[in-house]
């Protein structure tokens, strides 16, 4: 009769403690509320607290927005109305605007539109009402070819004596010379100056 009763109480005792293990399990599964993604195996912890939802969403929204790193591009793109012509300068941004945010650029540049907007490159453009500085003239001064920038009111105003003499040139060149050559844009006329070398 007494091994009858030890074994009894010891059925008891496992019953209860596999009871206590399951209760346990249970509770710990409802807490964190783990659940399995079964294509990668790694688990997702969903937490129901408030102030770590708070706290998340912060982290999210800090980590969406972009700033300006230290080695950033500024391209500058101005739009002339008078002369239809768009010039770009690009630069690297200035030390104090690291770390800005596209609506920290904005407040700090208010005449400039933000086209785009990265941590490592920001287009910028303004409108101008005016002539753009990119309008040329090339004539002959003195047997030389000399270049004029020509302002908003057409006045020619000396740019570069280019040291390149005229009677070295070809007649059709020459010719063209004397009447004057207009050209837009830097590129346009070092390229073509180049050509009379």
């Amino acid at each position: 009769m007494r091994k009858k009763t030890i074994i009894g109480i010891l059925l008891f005792l496992t019953f209860i403690v596999c009871i206590a293990i399951g209760v346990y399990i249970y509770k710990i599964m409802n807490i964190s509320d783990i659940s399995v993604d079964d294509s990668t195996g790694i688990s997702k912890l969903k937490i129901t607290d408030e102030c770590t939802k708070e706290s998340e969403e912060l982290a999210l929204v800090n980590s969406i927005e972009k700033k300006l790193s230290p080695n950033a591009t500024f391209i500058m793109k101005t739009e002339y109305t008078k002369c239809g012509h768009t010039t770009k300068k690009y630069e690297t941004a200035p030390p104090f605007t690291v770390n800005l945010t596209q609506k920290d650029l904005e407040k700090m540049y208010e005449n400039w539109k933000i086209e785009s907007f990265s941590n490592k490159e920001v287009v910028m453009k303004k409108i101008v009402d005016g002539v753009c500085d990119e309008h040329f003239l090339i004539k002959n001064s003195g047997g030389e070819i000399v270049v004029y920038q020509i302002d908003e009111n057409n006045h020619e105003n000396l740019l570069n004596k280019t040291g390149i003499m005229i009677r070295y040139l070809p007649y059709t060149d020459r010719d063209k010379i004397e009447k004057g050559i207009r050209v837009n844009g830097r590129e346009a006329l070092n390229k073509l100056l180049e050509n009379y070398e």
